[in-house]
């Protein structure tokens, strides 16, 4: 049973900040005739609830100390928790107490005399409206994590729309936690998505799609998930949002349910309702209209892998809070009811498994308008909010995170702290490492210079506490804790007055740090603090628990591995504290000695990771970037990117695209770099509702083997964006080979590259572009590009939808004479044979171009005619020509005989996927026999073949001294004819290296004769399927 001290802390703690002012004001102020003692103001100014409820006591004892509370309930028109202290009253060992005295009830009906007449006329109101108005009162105000007792701020003032999208999300994904920033694009499957409204959230998808009853926010550390459930909460009650959706709006904090008592729904529903007899009875009788917004889920602890047979369907059914909470998830109770659950990504797949059919939406942050709206809305006066709005843009990175609700909040706030205090406002910072460290001095340096020494010893109370509970995965803490890494009470509540911790209290008190990151901040402090011998023995009290072990190894072996990736962000934090300037500012600010000899083992741990043959492994190339770039010093991160061969990374967020830039920048000797992209940043336009989001996929890499090159792999690419990556094209002169395919370039991403081309430092001899959503318009830049990059020996241009006037733009260049190109794909480009003429004139002036590769375009016979005809000039240097799929038949034959036997340059040529028939292929060998032809390869897959044609493919093969590789599969060719193969390729003269038959069926006699003349003639590969 509750102590008589924590049903008192209880009550006060349904005080509004306006009404626990009164309540003290009226404590201090008490009557004195009225037989309690009055508390002193120098008490009560700083109390909270429970501090408050324990004064109380010990002035005037539990009984003396009710009445005082009741009394002063009826006084600032408290009825509600009046009328619940009355009726929940202990039974005193004592009848009799003075202040209690009869006059008490003569002075209530005084005082309460308007509220009862008031109470009896709004009896007859719905009840709705009444809950309405409590909502309204309880979240209308917020408080900043460094606001003093009794300072709010009002939440409709201080908010800033989030962007918002919905979200198809796949394991991978899920993995990025607190640290996931930046993440500006909804990944979605099929074409474009614009930002979603929250009155949206609910509705189906069109009129044929089911109702949505469970929605899902989700998103990393700091991005505003509260504030905005609190906000849909706000709304609600004014009338604005799910009016006629939803008559009752409950709001379910995970984690002071997950650690409160037993209770039942209904009981869970009391406490959000302003008097604790509300009809709940008549508000389930419509569970369809009620919303459920559990904040938090992966604060909740407790088990979720129950059978369903300990699930509750019962709502007067009293169990834990984390079965209650699952019961309702997992749709057992309530079912009708709708949920709106916020997250974090680390705790989706525990969720995932509990819903059914879910909705998913992302917090994206703020917007680039929503950003500067963020600083004029936090600085009251607009001429500090424009200075610090100029201040962060200068620093483009600082302000990139700002699109994160805490990183912008702590950057608004140390300015503010500077400006007020006279300071210079020059202490601006790249890192979250450096925001928290300017944050953290600031905070400390406001107790003034004298203390720097208890400064010093608490912090590293600090230091120990946040890494103990790192290692424990505790996020909560006793006083027992704080004891035991020599945090006294006193300390605490020092801390507290500068917001370095927030108290959470349930009858008992428990610590946890103000956000999950400055935990990890001060974890890896706890590793860069030189010990301090007669410090830590006068501190630390006898029989305390060990400390966390100091060993560096021990944490970086152990990265990665832990359930909710803690370690992950501590590492980081460790990279960023060790910048030399950064450790300089801490010591002289708070006087404190930090070690730099862990950056030689912080080395060789990048230069390990770096050079594991697994790519995959914990921890990613990308996380070690993300080290690198929070440590901010280019010399070092230079020695460490020498020790990267080959880089494989997938960018997914805006501070992907920064961390990778940084680095790249500093790299000078990696042979191969891959980027991916998981989904793209949206453009930064000043309405967020301008936004286009694509996911793409991973294109083929071509194969690393073959030369030492440099690729840069599906990177997303916008204007805006396009000169921080790609002028890794001028700095890092080793980089030649540019893998842009599967990502939305567009037309003006392409303009900026091909500007960047254009540099006389870039050597870029290979670009591929394939599916980047180009049109004719980027081929003009193409072109000047073109003309000026001599370096540049490959280009990939396929799948783009150039059409015939953007080809034209492009030959163009093609002829100019500094163009140096060497081979030029145009696969799937919207092509007809009224582009011929220009390929056919690049073709006959071009002195560099080997190789061309039309495939998958409508050129026609006609059109094949026409390149023919200039492919038979001696100026054609074409080697391989590609025509896959490109609408030709027989009639086309003659012509390509006739480049067969006039240009000794052509070795490739591909057909497959084109109707020649047998008679294509008899004019197509008429060319192959002539002594002057020197085809190597020919591809004649899937064009209608018969076993008709097999006879002169045979006298091709007896008779070719050149031809090595021939491709007939997916055709009929029968049983007969290819024994008619087999016998043929016995004899000595054939000289074919190569046979391929794939897609064809053989009976068991042909197979067995193929499989024979494979092993009388090892130097011959020939390539089939069995039917068997």
């Amino acid at each position: 049973m509750a102590s008589v001290r924590c049903k008192l802390a209880r009550y006060l703690e349904d005080l509004e900040d306006v009404d626990l002012k009164k309540f003290k004001m009226h404590l201090e102020d008490y009557p004195p005739q009225k037989g309690c003692i009055a508390l002193p103001r120098g008490q009560t100014e700083k109390a909270d609830h429970v501090d408050l409820a324990t004064l109380m006591i010990d002035f005037n004892g539990e009984e003396k100390a009710w009445a005082m509370a009741m009394w002063i309930f009826a006084a600032i028109n408290r009825r509600d928790l009046y009328e619940k202290a009355k009726r929940n009253e202990p039974e005193w060992d004592n009848a009799y107490v003075e202040c209690r005295e009869e006059s008490l009830e003569e002075e209530w009906m005084g005082l309460l005399g308007y509220l009862s007449r008031l109470s009896i006329c709004k009896k007859k109101e719905d009840y709705c409206k009444k809950y309405r108005k409590h909502v309204r009162s309880r979240f209308q105000c917020i408080k900043d994590r460094n606001a003093r007792l009794g300072e709010s701020v009002n939440l409709t003032k201080r908010y800033t729309r989030l962007r918002l999208v919905k979200e198809h999300q796949s394991q991978q994904e899920r993995e990025h936690d607190l640290w996931a920033i930046g993440r500006t694009s909804a990944k979605m499957q099929d074409g474009p998505v614009s930002s979603m409204n929250l009155n949206l959230l609910f509705e189906p998808e069109d009129q044929q799609s089911e109702p949505v009853h469970t929605v899902v926010l989700q998103g990393p550390a700091g991005i505003g998930k509260t504030i905005l459930a609190r906000k849909i909460m706000l709304d609600w009650a004014l009338e604005k949002l799910y009016q006629d959706r939803f008559d009752y709006l409950f709001y379910i904090h995970c984690r002071e349910v997950s650690l409160g008592m037993r209770r039942s729904l209904g009981d869970l529903m009391v406490s959000c309702c302003p008097d604790p007899n509300p009809p709940i009875s008549k508000i389930l009788r419509k569970p369809s209209r009620i919303l459920f917004l559990m904040d938090g889920f992966d604060e909740l602890q407790g088990a979720f892998d129950e059978h369903t047979e300990a699930l509750c369907t019962d709502w007067q059914k009293v169990e834990r809070g984390d079965i209650l909470l699952s019961s309702l998830i997992r749709k057992r109770l309530l079912p009708e009811a709708s949920l709106l659950i916020t997250t974090r990504p680390v705790a989706l797949e525990k969720l995932q498994h509990l819903l059914d059919c879910p909705r998913h939406v992302e917090i994206l942050g703020f917007s680039e308008a929503k950003k500067k709206e963020y600083f004029f809305k936090y600085f009251s006066d607009e001429q500090q909010a424009r200075e610090a709005l100029r201040l962060t843009q200068e620093n483009e990175v600082l302000f990139t995170m700002c699109f994160i609700p805490l990183v912008c909040w702590i950057v608004c706030t140390g300015l503010k702290q500077q400006m007020d205090s006279g300071k210079s406002l020059a202490q601006t910072s790249k890192t979250t490492t450096a925001v928290y460290i300017f944050f953290l001095s600031s905070l400390l340096q406001s107790r003034g210079g004298s203390q720097k020494h208890h400064i010093s010893a608490n912090l590293r109370g600090l230091c120990s506490l946040a890494a103990d509970g790192i290692w424990n995965q505790k996020i909560l803490f006793e006083e027992s804790d704080l004891r035991n890494h020599g945090l006294q009470k006193a300390d605490v509540s020092a801390f507290l007055r500068v917001n370095l911790f927030q108290k959470e209290v349930d009858c008992e008190k428990f610590y946890n740090f103000i956000h999950m990151t400055f935990q990890e901040f001060f974890a890896a402090m706890y590793y860069l603090l030189e010990e301090e011998e007669q410090l830590g023995v006068r501190n630390m009290p006898a029989g305390h628990s060990e400390l966390p072990n100091r060993d560096v190894t021990a944490l970086l072996e152990n990265y990665g591995k832990f359930e909710k990736g803690y370690l992950i962000f501590v590492v980081r934090f460790l990279f960023g504290l060790i910048n030399e300037e950064r450790t300089s500012y801490l010591e002289k600010k708070l006087s404190c000695k930090i070690s730099q000899q862990i950056r030689l083992e912080l080395l060789k741990w990048i230069e390990a990771k770096a050079k594991a043959k697994t790519l995959q492994t914990q921890p990613s190339q990308l996380e070690l970037f993300y080290c690198l770039y929070e440590m901010q010093e280019e010399a070092f991160v230079q020695r460490a990117m020498g020790h990267f061969p080959q880089i494989e990374i997938s960018l997914s967020t805006r501070m992907d695209h920064v961390v990778s830039s940084f680095c790249i920048k500093n790299c000078r000797s990696v042979e191969s770099l891959s980027m991916r992209l998981l989904h793209d940043t949206p453009k930064e336009e000043e309405e967020e509702e301008d936004i286009e989001l694509y996911q793409v996929e991973q294109c083929d890499i071509p194969d690393p083997h073959t030369a030492p090159s440099h690729r840069l792999v599906n990177c997303y690419l916008t204007p805006s964006y396009c000169w921080g990556l790609l002028s890794v094209l001028i700095t890092n002169q080793s980089l030649t080979e540019l893998n842009l395919s599967d990502n939305t370039l567009g037309d003006k991403g392409m303009k900026v590259l091909c500007e960047m081309l254009q540099n006389p430092g870039c050597n870029l001899q290979t670009l591929r572009l394939r599916h980047c959503c180009l049109s004719h318009w980027c081929c003009f830049s193409v072109s000047l590009a073109l003309r000026s990059n001599q370096t540049l020996v490959e280009l990939d241009l396929s799948h783009n939808a150039l059409a015939d006037h953007g080809i034209r733009l492009l030959c163009v260049g093609l002829r100019h004479a500094f163009c140096n190109l060497k081979k030029l794909w145009l696969v799937n480009c919207c092509l007809t044979s009224a582009c011929c003429v220009d390929l056919a004139s690049v073709l006959s002036t071009s002195q560099s171009l080997t190789r061309l590769y039309l495939g998958e375009n409508a050129l026609g016979d006609s059109g094949v005619g026409i390149l023919c005809a200039t492919a038979k000039s001696s100026q054609c240097n074409l080697q391989k020509l590609g025509l896959v799929n490109s609408g030709l038949t027989s009639d086309c034959c003659p012509a390509l005989s006739s480049v067969f036997s006039a240009n000794q340059n052509l070795t490739h040529l591909y057909l497959r996927g084109n109707a020649l028939g047998d008679l294509g292929v008899k004019l197509l060998c008429e060319g192959l026999l002539h002594p002057s032809c020197k085809i190597q390869l020919l591809e004649l897959d899937n064009c209608n073949l018969t076993s008709h044609c097999c006879w002169d493919l045979s006298t091709l093969l007896t008779s070719s001294q050149s031809l090595r590789q021939l491709s007939l599969g997916n055709n009929d060719l029968g049983d007969l004819g290819i024994m008619l193969f087999c016998e043929v390729l016995k004899q000595q003269g054939c000289l074919l290296k190569c046979l391929k038959l794939c897609k064809m069926h053989f009976n068991y006699a042909t197979i067995c004769a193929l499989e024979t003349l494979q092993e009388e003639k090892p130097e011959l590969t020939i390539v089939f399927e069995s039917s068997q």
